[in-house]
């Protein structure tokens, strides 16, 4: 029986059938490392700001994104992680260029969230070493730690 990652069932096997949705049974969760990178390599519409960890089944759902067929399915579960761990967060005063939001800390990487017009996105891509980072730069949210 084969089992694609939105939930259904292949149909041509007629002994078990289940209905559509989000089945996680035997599901590993992705390192907690790697959803992270993964997560915040996408720009997400509107201003939001982290306030929670990833939990367990937001990291099976963000396994469940890097196996989807459909770039819809992938960023509908994305979209849903994000939504679970961010708040909403007033737009910036000036519309001029990005501004700094958060810094996101995990590990030794160091990820700068920024507003940049309507969306909230990583600025680089990637994370930053914290050894890199400015010392009087202070961190408002640590995902290691689970502190704000």
């Amino acid at each position: 029986m084969r089992v694609a990652s939105d939930g259904y069932i292949d149909l041509w096997d007629h002994r078990r059938v289940k209905t559509p949705g989000y089945h996680d049974q035997g599901l590993d969760p992705v390192p907690e490392s790697e959803a992270i990178a993964f997560l915040l390599s996408h720009s997400f519409r509107g201003h939001r700001r982290v306030v929670l960890p990833l939990s367990v089944e937001d990291r099976k759902r963000i396994r469940l994104a890097l196996w989807a067929d459909l770039v819809s399915e992938r960023m509908t579960l994305v979209d849903r992680v994000w939504r679970s761990i961010t708040e909403a967060a007033p737009a910036p005063a000036t519309g001029k260029g990005p501004q700094l939001a958060q810094l996101i800390r995990y590990g030794e990487w160091v990820y700068p969230l920024y507003f940049d017009g309507d969306v909230t996105r990583v600025i680089p891509l990637s994370g930053t070493p914290f050894a890199e980072v400015p010392e009087q730069v202070v961190f408002e949210f640590d995902l290691e730690r689970k502190t704000a």
